[in-house]
C-alpha cells in the first residue's frame, strides 16, 4: 500500500473536484472509473447469453455493484458549526472514549475518541480544527477486522499531527481494516488546513481515531460517548471545560 498523492498543490487542493462536482469524492475517482468500465463491459457481454433469467440476474448484479460504489464514494456537503471546538474527522459509530498517554505526537496525556466506519458510512475524512500539519507518519501493518480494538495497534495506519491555531497538538489516525486496503492521505507537512476540509479517506471499512490533549491546563471533555453516531465535519466532539 502507498499513501496516495494528490495531483493538485497545497495552494489549490481544496478546489479539486471529483465527478459530479463534489457529490462524489475526488479521492475515489480512479476506483469509480474502473468499476464503471467493468460493470458496463460485463453488462454488454450478457447480451450474448440466451438465458433471459441469467441476463437479468447479471444486469442486476452489475447494477448493484455500481450503485454500491457510488454510495461508498459519496461526499455530502458539510458545513462546519461555528466555534473552534474539534469536530469529528469521520462518519461512523463511537466505539471508544478513553484517556491515553500518546508518545507519537501529542506527547502526553490526552483523550482518545475512536470511531468505526462500516462500508455503508461516508468514508471521507475531514480536518477537525483549523491549523497546520506538523506530523505525517505511515505505519505498515496487518488487515484485521476494524471492529476489534487491537486493529489500532497492529493494522496499517496513517498518523496526521495537526497544530491548531490555538496551539493544541491534535493527532488523527486513519486505520485500515479487514477489507480496507488503501489509505488516502495527500496532506503535506507545513500545509495550512481548515476545519471540515475533506483531506482523504480509507477505502472500504475502517477506523478513525482522534487524540486531543488539554489546552492551557484544562482537559478536553468529550460530548460523545460509546455507541453514539457521529458525522465527519459536522459533529462537535466536545470542548475544553473546567
Amino acid at each position: 500500500m502507498e499513501t496516495e498523492v494528490s495531483e493538485t498543490t497545497s495552494g489549490n487542493r481544496s478546489s479539486a473536484r471529483g465527478w459530479f462536482g463534489n457529490r462524489l469524492t475526488r479521492h475515489g475517482t480512479p476506483v469509480i472509473a474502473w468499476i464503471t468500465f467493468f460493470c458496463v463491459a460485463g453488462s454488454l457481454s450478457l447480451i450474448l447469453l440466451q438465458n433471459e433469467q441469467v441476463r437479468i440476474g447479471g444486469w442486476a448484479l452489475f447494477g448493484g455493484l455500481w450503485l454500491f460504489c457510488l454510495n461508498f464514494f459519496r461526499n455530502p456537503c458539510r458545513v462546519a458549526p461555528e466555534g473552534d471546538q474539534p469536530i469529528s474527522p469521520a462518519d461512523g459509530k463511537v466505539i471508544g472514549v478513553d484517556v491515553v498517554d500518546d508518545e507519537n505526537y501529542v506527547d502526553g496525556q490526552a483523550l482518545r475518541i475512536h470511531i468505526f466506519l462500516s462500508v455503508f458510512n461516508v468514508h471521507v475524512n475531514r480536518i477537525p480544527v483549523d491549523g497546520e500539519i506538523e506530523h505525517l507518519r505511515y505505519i505498515p501493518g496487518e488487515f484485521r477486522n476494524a471492529v476489534g480494538a487491537e486493529a489500532r495497534e497492529v493494522n496499517e495506519r496513517q498518523e496526521i499531527g495537526l497544530r491548531s491555531t490555538s496551539g493544541v497538538p491534535i493527532l488523527v489516525r486513519q486505520i485500515a481494516g479487514l477489507i480496507a486496503r488503501r489509505i488516502v492521505c495527500p496532506l503535506e507537512v507545513g500545509e495550512s488546513v481548515k476545519r471540515g476540509f475533506d483531506f482523504g479517506m480509507i477505502r472500504f471499512g475502517s477506523q478513525t481515531e482522534i487524540i486531543i490533549p488539554a489546552r492551557d491546563g484544562v482537559a478536553f471533555k468529550s460530548a460523545v460517548k460509546v455507541g453514539d453516531k457521529v458525522h465527519g465535519g459536522k459533529t462537535v466532539l466536545g470542548d475544553w471545560v473546567e
